[in-house]
């Protein structure tokens, strides 16, 4: 998960990921699906996004399964993670994977979305999964203008945009309510062009997220 702006507790805001991994969260427990987002794998089968030779990062990443995932696409795919357990368990996760080699594309390390600089430059594509609703909602436009900066231009973000429910109340969470109208006013403003907007179809959903689900595609200008 992400810090916090220092306007808020950020130690006391981010403690309750660091429970949850230091208590051992499992597979299939809380927010953990067992498995890379189903809309995601149907995107990458599609053959629409191709990741393959391209460098690719995932904040808020988990256990990595959609690291691996892109990974396993042929990407050099990079997760982040502010909670130390929770890197140790995405790595234990794709190191006992059945991947072979190309395992070695997939990496998860310790660090803040908001600071983290790569040393090879911009990625070509970033994903983006329950990651925003995690965030407090006076970081939105601070998430914009981090993606703005981690992606090179011509780059490709993909927002799994979740919650997507306009009758939750919006001041509780997280995960925090969303909305398209939201996602489309932070990213054009920061050099994003849509490309796509799909609502995730029922059976590709959590029987939880169903219905509050889309896909959204967009190209770094």
């Amino acid at each position: 998960m992400a810090a916090v702006s220092p306007s808020y507790d950020s130690e006391q805001y981010n403690q309750r990921w660091r429970n949850a991994w230091d208590e051992g969260l499992q597979p299939g427990q809380a927010w953990d699906r067992s498995k890379a987002s189903p809309a995601f794998t149907s995107l990458l089968d599609l053959g629409s996004l191709d990741v393959s030779g391209k460098r690719a990062l995932v904040p808020g990443c988990g256990r990595g399964y959609d690291v691996l995932e892109l990974a396993r696409r042929g990407s050099t795919a990079t997760g982040l993670e502010l909670v130390p357990s929770a890197v140790e368990a995405a790595n234990a996760f794709i190191n006992g994977s059945n991947l072979g080699e190309q395992a070695k594309n997939a990496t998860v390390i310790e660090g803040d979305f908001f600071t983290y600089a790569d040393p090879q430059g911009p990625f070509d594509v970033g994903y983006d999964y329950t990651f925003l609703c995690a965030l407090h909602p006076d970081m939105r436009s601070k998430w914009a203008e981090t993606w703005a900066k981690l992606l090179r231009p011509g780059g490709q973000l993909i927002t799994l945009m979740f919650p997507i429910d306009p009758l939750r109340d919006p001041s509780q969470g997280p995960p925090w309510p969303l909305t398209v109208e939201l996602y489309s006013q932070l990213l054009t403003a920061q050099g994003f062009k849509q490309v796509s907007l799909d609502p995730v179809p029922e059976h590709q959903s959590a029987a939880d997220r169903r219905g509050a689900e889309v896909l959204g595609r967009w190209h770094k200008l």
